[in-house]
């Protein structure tokens, strides 16, 4: 334990310096065999329009930012009936705020995302389809 302590004061509390060419040869060979390998995938295009997110993950968005309003809205509401002893009234007034602020959250993410659609920024949906096509 002694001589661990000694070795790491001696390298300034750091790795040895033999360490350091080790893992900069590995990064290296890593490098190589990215770009060699059959396996690798392609690197996107810079300049490609980003796709459509998909359904699955549009919904999870709209749903957190709903109930991350009336979760918020309620602890902040529980919080200050406890400072206050006011036991429900703190909570039901800040879980209806929250309740209004995580409708207002949904409709402007629903709102940017269709000005993203019509845009031309969203191409289309996993089916090779436009979102609008399907119905």
């Amino acid at each position: 334990m002694a001589d661990k302590k000694d070795t790491e004061i001696r390298n300034g509390g750091g790795r040895p310096p033999a360490d350091d060419k080790l893992l900069a040869d590995l990064d290296q060979r890593i490098q190589a065999a990215r770009k060699t390998a059959k396996w690798a995938r392609p690197q996107p295009d810079k300049e490609t329009a980003p796709s459509k997110p998909s359904d699955m993950s549009v919904a999870l968005r709209l749903s957190s930012e709903f109930i991350s309003g009336v979760v918020v809205g309620a602890a902040v509401g529980w919080g200050l009936d406890r400072v206050f002893g006011t036991m429900p009234l703190c909570l039901v007034i800040f879980t209806g705020l929250g309740t209004v602020a995580g409708v207002r959250n949904v409709l402007r993410a629903t709102r940017a995302y269709d000005e993203a659609h019509k845009s031309g920024g969203v191409k289309q949906d996993q089916s090779g389809q436009s979102p609008v096509d399907r119905k």
